[in-house]
């Protein structure tokens, strides 16, 4: 049977706060917790998705969140910014970031993936780039270079120095 998949865009409601913060916290530890102690994933989890931060980030201008369901089940999220600190490449650009893509694991063979990412992609053609970050060894990097993201040799350590991650771009 076919599973109805289909990603929304998100507003600070009580509901979708509370989707995100279990969002956030479930994928955080499914994605790094075999790379650092518990300590500095609890650490960055708490700094980065808590409730005021979240609530802070949907409410900003040039800020948009995204959830992607299967079968009405909040499967994975995404957050798309115009601030933070962007690749060299891209400076001076109109660009955009997907800060943050993330599937939940028992998600990712499906489609929630690609209808996450054509929304992304979406948002970001009235820009001259986007970029995002992932790690070097993540499985997802194929799937962004076969939708025109392509890696670059600058480098960040935006979780943690021992979560080596790297930056992705497309150029519209």
């Amino acid at each position: 049977m076919d599973q109805k998949v289909i990603t929304k865009f998100k507003v600070a409601t009580e509901d979708a706060i509370s989707e995100l913060l279990y969002l956030t916290r479930t994928i955080a530890l499914e994605k790094y917790a075999h790379l650092v102690n518990e300590e500095i994933i609890e650490a960055y989890i708490s700094l980065h998705y808590n409730d005021k931060q979240i609530i802070d980030e949907m409410n900003s201008f040039g800020n948009q969140w995204l959830v992607v369901y299967v079968d009405e089940k909040a499967a994975g999220y995404a957050f798309i910014t115009t601030q933070g600190k962007r690749p060299g490449l891209l400076e001076g650009k109109k660009a955009v970031s997907i800060a943050d893509f993330c599937v939940l694991e028992e998600y990712l063979p499906g489609e929630a993936k690609q209808s996450l990412l054509d929304k992304c992609l979406t948002i970001g053609k009235g820009y001259e780039s986007i970029w995002l970050t992932e790690q070097v060894d993540s499985p997802l990097i194929s799937f962004f270079e076969a939708h025109g993201l392509h890696p670059i040799t600058e480098r960040n350590e935006l979780i943690h120095p021992n979560i080596p991650m790297r930056y992705l771009i497309k150029e519209n």
